[in-house]
C-alpha cells in the first residue's frame, strides 16, 4: 500500500467517486437537463465506476484523493481482497440515449486475449430505468445458420436478422459475449459489465458523425465472434423480484437494496460497488453524498456499510468463487 505506515485504515473503507461524461452520436439532454452535470446535450454515457486505464474515475476522498481508481486499484490490491485481474474487473455505467445504438457484438474473453491483446472479453447486463412508449432492444438473432447470417448482413437485411424486445421499466437482461444487440432510442439504462471497451460493430444506420463521416464497422470480427439464434436469457423485473440476489455469472453478482431509511450491509470484508438509484441523495456512513446513478466502493477494509436514503441501491461483486 501507497505510505502505509502514514494512511489511517479506517479512512481507506469507502471510496466515493468521480462520474466521467462521454459524448456519442447517439447520447441525449439527460445529463444536463435531469442531472445538471453539463452543459452538453449529447452526453450518452456516465461511467459511474471505472477503472479503466484512459478514462478513469478518479477517487473524491481520504488519502487517495485525486488519484485515479486505475491506479489506486493496480498500486493497492490488498483493498480489493488481492483479486487477481490485471485491470480492475468491472465497469459500471449510467447510459441515455435520444437514437439507437449500432448493431454491434463484443467478444469473449479468449477472442479479446488473442485478437486485441486484452486481458478480457465484455459480459455485461442492462438495468431499465427508464423509457418511452415505444422503447426497444435488439438482442438475438433469427438466423437459421453462421451462413445465412452472413448472407443477411452482406445484404444489409439487418431487419430480418435482428431481434426486438420492447421492455418495461425495472428490466434487467444479460448480454452475452457474442450476442448481436442494439439499444433502442429514449431509454435510461445502469449497465454493469466486464471493464472492457471492444465493440465490434455491425451496423450503424449510415449515420455520420460530427465530422461528416460514418464510424467504423467491424464486420469481419463482429462474424468471428456472433452466436447464431435467438436471445434465450431470463429476464426478471427487480421491482418484482423478491431476493437481494438479482444475477449472478462467472464475473459478478448483483444485488439490490431497497433503502426505506437506514440499511446496514454487512460486507463480509469484500469490496463492492454501490450504484444510487435512490430518489434523492444517498447518505453513507453519515459522511458521504452519493447523488443519483453515482457509485461508490467499500474496499475490503469495510465490514459493514450504512446507508440512508429512499429508493433502490444496485450493488455489484465480482464473482469471488471464480
Amino acid at each position: 500500500m501507497e505510505n502505509n505506515k502514514k494512511i489511517n485504515e479506517n479512512e481507506l473503507e469507502i471510496l466515493t467517486l468521480t462520474s466521467p461524461l462521454k459524448e456519442t452520436i447517439w447520447g441525449s439532454d439527460y445529463f444536463n437537463n435531469s442531472l445538471h452535470l453539463t452543459n452538453n446535450n449529447s452526453i450518452g454515457e456516465m461511467w459511474s465506476c471505472s477503472g479503466y486505464d484512459t478514462f478513469s474515475s478518479i477517487i473524491k476522498n481520504g488519502p487517495f484523493k485525486n488519484k485515479s481508481l486505475a491506479e489506486v486499484y493496480k498500486n493497492n490490491k490488498n483493498l480489493f481482497n488481492n483479486i487477481n485481474d490485471i485491470n480492475f474487473p468491472l465497469l459500471v455505467k449510467l447510459i441515455s440515449t435520444k437514437d439507437k445504438l449500432s448493431i454491434q457484438v463484443h467478444p469473449n474473453d479468449k477472442y479479446a486475449q488473442e485478437v486485441e491483446h486484452y486481458p478480457s472479453g465484455k459480459s455485461e447486463c442492462w438495468l431499465i430505468l427508464n423509457k418511452s412508449e415505444n422503447s426497444s432492444l435488439i438482442l438475438g438473432n433469427n438466423a437459421k445458420n453462421k451462413q445465412d447470417l452472413i448472407n443477411l448482413v452482406k445484404n444489409n437485411q439487418y431487419e430480418k436478422l435482428i431481434n426486438e424486445i420492447k421492455v418495461n421499466i425495472g428490466d434487467l437482461y444479460i448480454v452475452n459475449p457474442g450476442t448481436i444487440h442494439g439499444i433502442g432510442k429514449d431509454l435510461l439504462i445502469l449497465e454493469i459489465q466486464q471493464s472492457c471497451d471492444i465493440t465490434y460493430r455491425f451496423y450503424d444506420y449510415d449515420r455520420l458523425d460530427k465530422n461528416g463521416n460514418k464510424r467504423e464497422l467491424h464486420v469481419k470480427k463482429a462474424l468471428d465472434v456472433v452466436n447464431i439464434g435467438k436471445y434465450n436469457e431470463k429476464v426478471i423485473n427487480i421491482n418484482t423480484f423478491n431476493k437481494d440476489k438479482i444475477l449472478e455469472n462467472k464475473y459478478f453478482i448483483l444485488y439490490k437494496k431497497d433503502i426505506y431509511k437506514e440499511e446496514i450491509i454487512n460486507t463480509n470484508n469484500k469490496f463492492l460497488i454501490y450504484t444510487n438509484l435512490c430518489k434523492d441523495k444517498l447518505i453513507v456512513n453519515d459522511k458521504y453524498e452519493i447523488s443519483y446513478g453515482e457509485s461508490f466502493i467499500s474496499t475490503s477494509l469495510a465490514s459493514s456499510v450504512k446507508l440512508n436514503g429512499d429508493g433502490k441501491v444496485i450493488i455489484s461483486s465480482v464473482n469471488f468463487n471464480n
